[in-house]
């Protein structure tokens, strides 16, 4: 029989739990405010991936995001694809903070223009911190936005002190073209004669922000496989010295394939792992499910970091995404390894019933404290809002039903709440600090 006060309580306690969000990628608000926003910029953060899917072309979604096309014609094209797609728990996100932020119901033409209006009310500074501090209940996010400037992020250094940089270096690791070559000396400001000089520059970004980041993120799965082979200095060498004779050829149409540059990779990736452990940084490795269409998802499964974790006793892996849809693989992994976490960062926005059922497993087969319940892996605050509701309602259910079933007191289910939604991620990314 459902106990109504039962879960009222833990529903009122969950509720009161500061969250440690594990994993964003926002733009900080002062982008924020200089962004005229719309409702079809949402589209970009996964929804996009549905559409697709479900069908629809690349132009076709191009002509969305276009700023030079008008909100009629724009409707007409998503509407029939948003009724294919409506049902998945990315649109579903969407809805959710449409409602609870912006009191819109559904979405149709003429709300779009009221979407539109609001989107664009919050211009105030301390619009993040209403939202994100008061609302949302979070107490520090690790912000994961380098090289994101692509994407119109210009500020890369947080205005307040709950976002919590992270250092990400696939983009200089994926040195395939003397284009890119010049690209990283223009930036850095050095000179690249040979491989040492390379290493120079990853030693000057690790000993620049010593102070100002908490991890060292690793995203390579979206273009090549986890392994990191045990490469010596001399082959990665050798390989690097492959990239620089590319200045002898046409300047955009010479390339290595990246398959070829392997050795100079995974020599830096262990490279930066080493400077991370010496820097006191947890390592951050994104396994599972890749955002957008068309990838090798076999690229991503953890099993392939296992001769890393091997390799480093010593330092910290949060390993991401619940491994998704290689969970089982990424469970045994950490419950094997004393220097990896379980990250259910993201999953609460692609399924209820698949974080439900993950965390559930957790339980019972992964110790609290190496579990990090909550990520929300969005671009926008809103999405932030969504996502945690999402995961605060699950957590909820699991530990009524688990303190129901007498497998947890009401004290011990709580207090295995506090850890995964917060202590845990305190104790990994603050206690160096």
């Amino acid at each position: 029989m459902f106990d109504k006060n039962l879960y009222n309580l833990v529903k009122e306690k969950i509720d009161e739990i500061k969250i440690f969000d594990s994993h964003e990628h926002v733009m900080y608000e002062n982008d924020r405010r200089n962004k005229k926003m719309n409702f079809f910029d949402f589209l970009l953060c996964y929804v996009s991936n549905d559409l697709v899917s479900s069908g629809m072309d690349l132009k076709q979604f191009n002509m969305l995001l276009s700023h030079e096309i008008e909100i009629e014609e724009k409707y007409k094209i998503f509407k029939p694809w948003w009724d294919n797609i409506e049902n998945t728990m990315y649109s579903q996100l969407i809805k959710i903070f449409l409602k609870d932020l912006f009191n819109i119901e559904e979405i149709n033409y003429e709300n779009i223009y009221i979407i539109n209006s609001k989107l664009n009310e919050p211009n105030e500074k301390g619009y993040y911190d209403k939202l994100i501090k008061k609302k949302c209940n979070i107490e520090y996010i690790l912000n994961d936005i380098d090289g994101f400037d692509i994407l119109g992020y210009k500020q890369m250094t947080p205005e307040v002190d709950y976002f919590l940089p992270v250092i990400r270096l696939d983009f200089l690791f994926e040195l395939n073209t003397f284009e890119k070559l010049k690209e990283v000396e223009e930036k850095y400001d050095r000179n690249i004669y040979g491989l040492s000089d390379f290493i120079k520059i990853v030693d000057l970004i690790f000993e620049n922000r010593k102070n100002s980041s908490y991890a060292y993120k690793i995203g390579v799965a979206y273009t090549r496989d986890l392994k990191f082979e045990n490469f010596s200095y001399g082959e990665a060498e050798k390989n690097f010295n492959e990239i620089l004779e590319l200045q002898d050829y046409h300047l955009y149409k010479d390339s290595l394939r990246l398959k070829n540059i392997k050795p100079f990779q995974d020599f830096m990736y262990n490279y930066a792992i080493k400077k991370a452990i010496d820097y006191d940084l947890p390592i951050q490795i994104h396994t599972g499910i890749l955002e957008g269409n068309k990838n090798f998802i076999k690229n991503s499964n953890p099993l392939n970091i296992t001769d890393t974790l091997m390799r480093y006793n010593s330092a910290k892996f949060d390993l991401f995404h619940a491994g998704y849809p290689f969970t089982d693989e990424l469970i045994c992994l950490v419950k094997t390894f004393q220097n990896s976490y379980f990250n259910l960062c993201w999953l609460a926005e692609i399924s209820k019933a698949l974080y439900k059922k993950t965390l559930d497993l957790l339980v019972e087969l992964i110790p609290s404290n190496k579990i990090f319940g909550f990520g929300g892996d969005y671009f926008f605050v809103e999405g932030i809002y969504s996502a945690q509701k999402i995961a605060r309602e699950i957590i909820t259910e699991i530990l009524y039903d688990r303190i129901k079933s007498k497998y947890f007191t009401i004290e011990k289910a709580l207090n295995f709440a506090k850890k995964i939604l917060n202590d845990n991620l305190k104790e990994i990314y603050l206690s160096m600090k």
